[in-house]
């Protein structure tokens, strides 16, 4: 089963990390480059993504295509997520102004993708957990020194747990019994992670770890819990039985977010000054691996993608070029130039260059291997601007063996990347003989590769043939936007309209009355018939209305109530 670690960047974007390879293997756009993302979990299920964009959304990516699918507006500045076990809501920390008195934490229903509910908490909430039990969220309060403790059947806060200076990001043990808290100081960094008894409520234990102590995650076993410590470029282990620290790991400069692998094998911390990955064995408790993802890396998360991706059904043979093997090298010549004594400098012009492959021997049959003879040549243009800008033309060879993979059938190119010539200039008023030579050196960098025509099997996710041109037509709502119903009847119990959105886009469009929602549907680029029952009716006309809630247009025909 492939693991996958997601890591929230700069010009919010998601770098996607094969676990097996530590390899990037996409990058996912979230929303426009202005906007942050900061804060990322996934689903038990590993299907979808919910990231927060500071600027009061979160993005839903659907990892199976590692695209957007939906948007859901929330509360100021959204830093902190969390889903719950069976994966049904998804609690969202609104740090708020910095100004603001309280902070909230946005509770979405993932089967509609809607806020249900807005939960006062504390001054600028950042960290969010939840228990394993999924009947508690614990949510860290920076300004207020405290942790909120939210009851999740009525979404009030039933407790508050007092905790260090600044808490950040919490973690929960997976027995359910207890709570790091990472307390990173405000006017000044601290060096302390609270433990919390949840049985109690009451902080047990402070534990000293390293400078500017920011995330916390926990391995699977509940044996160990790993402290990104942002303010002195560690990461702290502490061994939950004796509440110690055992090890500090140097990881590189300001270490911000971390998650652990399913199998609690390692532990991947995100750098958000150098823009890479530390990649951490939590047997060893060593960096084992560095990894370049997007700027700013902040929030990480990862989980197991146990579906088929697409199906095996969607698949299609294409016929391609394929690269096996290639070499780049760099080659240099000095040649003499005649020069006159009244040369007042000289100018060298690359007028062409070509490579040419004049040999291929086998050197090894079982790995098909080959060494390759090449030839460049380079036609130049030498000026002496002394001598009336006489000029003349000369041709200067390179030879080069290389050693290539050459597969059975396979071809061989090769290209010239970049040639120059430059020549030593002579300072004025120096007298030279009339035999005498001036140095120009030419230097070429070149590629040499081996390609083959290759079929592979291929996902077949949609056509991207063009589409014949029209009018979107209708009446159109802007996202954000609402649509006024007839007022005749006086009172609903259905809505029926033809709608599409932009081409290649959905959009969510729900029903509204009084600001509650009723009922809802995705609207999508095929104009479609669509008849949205509204529940518990007839509502009075003049409180219900048709919402946009994604980021395409939305176009609507032919509207009736009945």
């Amino acid at each position: 089963m492939p693991t996958f670690a997601y890591v929230a960047n700069d010009n919010n974007k998601v770098s996607v990390i094969d676990t097996s390879t530590n390899t990037v293997i996409n990058t996912i756009q979230v929303l426009s480059p202005d906007n942050v993302v900061k804060a990322i979990t996934i689903t038990p299920d590993g299907r979808y993504l919910y990231v927060t964009n500071l600027y009061n959304v979160v993005a839903v990516i659907d990892t199976c295509s590692n695209t957007v699918v939906a948007t859901i507006t929330v509360g100021d500045f959204p830093t902190g997520i969390a889903i719950t076990p069976e994966g049904r809501y998804v609690y969202v920390a609104n740090s708020g102004l910095a100004t603001s008195t309280s902070g909230t934490v946005s509770v979405i229903d993932t089967d509609t993708n809607l806020v249900v509910a807005t939960i006062p908490v504390g001054r600028d909430p950042v960290g969010v957990a939840v228990n394993p039990a999924g009947n508690f969220v614990y949510v860290t309060n920076a300004k207020s020194d405290n942790v909120s403790v939210i009851d999740t059947t009525t979404n009030t806060v039933i407790n508050t747990i007092a905790v260090g200076d600044f808490p950040q990001g919490i973690a929960i043990t997976p027995n359910g019994n207890f709570a790091y808290v990472a307390n990173q100081g405000q006017s000044s960094l601290s060096n302390t992670v609270s433990v919390i008894d949840l049985n109690t409520n009451t902080m047990i234990a402070t534990v000293t770890v390293g400078l500017g102590p920011t995330n916390v995650a926990i391995t699977p076993n509940g044996n160990f819990v790993y402290v990104t410590n942002v303010g002195d470029n560690t990461v702290s282990v502490i061994n939950v039985a004796t509440n110690t620290v055992i090890k500090n790991i140097p990881v590189g400069p300001c270490p911000f977010g971390v998650a652990i692998t399913p199998d609690g094998s390692l532990a991947y911390i995100t750098r958000a000054c150098d823009n890479k990955v530390s990649v951490i064995d939590t047997h060893t408790n060593t960096v084992v691996d560095t990894i370049t993802v997007g700027n700013l890396p902040l929030g990480i998360a990862i989980g197991n993608v146990n579906f088929p991706c697409p199906s095996p059904l969607d698949r299609i043979c294409i016929e391609t070029t394929r690269i096996f093997d290639s070499c780049t090298f760099e080659v240099e010549k000095t040649i003499k130039v005649p020069v006159s004594n009244k040369i007042q400098g000289l100018q060298c012009e690359v007028l062409e260059s070509k490579c040419s492959i004049l040999n291929i021997s086998k050197i090894d049959e079982q790995q098909n291997l080959v060494e390759v003879k090449l030839q460049i040549k380079v036609l130049l243009r030498i000026t002496n601007k002394g001598c009336n800008n006489s000029s003349f033309k000369k041709v200067v060879c390179f030879n080069k063996n290389v050693t290539l993979m050459l597969p059975e059938g396979g071809d061989l190119s090769c290209e010239v990347n970049s040639a120059t010539c430059g020549c030593n200039q002579i300072s004025e008023g120096t007298r030279i003989c009339c035999n005498n030579n001036s140095d120009c050196t030419v230097k070429v960098t070149a590629t040499v590769k081996s390609k083959k025509l290759v079929q592979v099997e291929v996902p077949f996710l949609r056509s991207c043939e063009s589409k014949q041109c029209s009018s979107n037509g209708g009446i159109r709502i802007a996202p954000g936007k609402s649509y006024p119903l007839p007022s005749v009847p006086s009172e609903i119990n259905s809505i029926m309209f033809l709608a599409k959105t932009d081409q290649g886009m959905a959009s969510p469009i729900i029903v509204l009355f009084n600001g509650l929602p009723l009922t809802f549907t995705t609207i999508t680029e095929e104009l479609t018939p669509y008849k949205l029952d509204l529940p518990g009716g007839p509502y009075p006309v003049g409180s219900v209305s048709l919402n946009n809630l994604g980021t395409s247009s939305i176009y609507i025909r032919n509207l009736t109530t009945e």
